[in-house]
């Protein structure tokens, strides 16, 4: 009984060792979750927020979603979001703590759920951790 148990406190000891790279690793980016769950980034890294605009006039756009790569190099996509306000006029909306860099996709969706279709934005690497912000506008 003593000899198993020795054994399985050596596996656990050897499975906890080989962690320690990952979580120094880890640490050293900063926070991070599921990729699905749009991991949220220190200033600084080649990164931004988005900010997404429709310009006036486009009565067919209730919605959005955005994919691409996020600051980890995971591809994430965000959940859809609605552009309120009076389509007449230019509607923008945000989204906080989902980062973003190079070329992302677009989905534009109508009242009915529909697909409208998909336009790219690209999102220039960062460099100045003051920004945090990046505007896709789509006219």
């Amino acid at each position: 009984m003593a000899y198993r148990y020795a054994v399985q406190m050596v596996k656990r000891a050897g499975a906890a060792l080989a962690m320690v790279p990952m979580l120094a690793a880890a640490l050293t980016q900063g926070p991070a979750t599921a990729a699905t769950m749009g991991p949220i980034s220190p200033t600084g890294l080649d990164s931004y927020q988005l900010r997404t605009c429709v310009a006036a006039g486009h009565y067919d756009i209730k919605a959005f979603t955005i994919n691409g790569l996020n600051q980890n190099n995971n591809y994430v996509a965000s959940p859809k979001l609605e552009l309120a306000g009076n389509r007449a006029e230019e509607r923008c909306k945000s989204l906080s703590d989902w980062w973003w860099k190079g070329v992302v996709d677009v989905d534009f969706w109508d009242d009915n759920d529909n697909k409208l279709g998909t336009r790219q934005c690209y999102v220039a690497p960062g460099g100045d951790p003051s920004v945090m912000w990046w505007r896709c506008t789509f006219a």
